[in-house]
């Protein structure tokens, strides 16, 4: 059971990024065609490409911790109540994991 749950995160995972990844470079064409039509100059690059991705360690950091948290809480909570149904790992994951992401955004909202 735990292995189909994986999987199923993991592809989810996969679906999204691909997802956030393909609307970006959407959005960026837009916006040059836009920049075209309407006279203004394209910022070049300089010397071929340029990478300019940094990697939120911080929100990544929330997220892993939120799931992790999930996972214990989930696990304690099972040995000690009755409750020994399918699914109450996996929702404090998803649970936690969401709290993790909303800290992040907090922590990384500019004022």
């Amino acid at each position: 059971m735990g292995e189909i749950i994986f999987t199923i995160l993991f592809l989810a995972f996969l679906i999204v990024a691909f997802l956030a990844w393909y609307f970006t470079h959407k959005t960026r064409e837009k916006e040059r065609l836009i920049m075209l039509e309407k006279g203004m100059e394209l910022p070049e690059l300089s010397n071929g490409w340029q990478f300019n991705f940094r990697f939120p360690w911080l929100k990544a950091g929330f997220v892993i911790t939120g799931i992790g948290l999930g996972l214990l809480v989930g696990t304690i909570a099972e040995n000690i109540t009755s409750f020994r149904g399918a699914a109450l790992e996996p929702v404090m994951m998803l649970l936690f994991g969401g709290i993790g992401m909303i800290i992040a955004h907090y922590v990384d909202k500019k004022d």
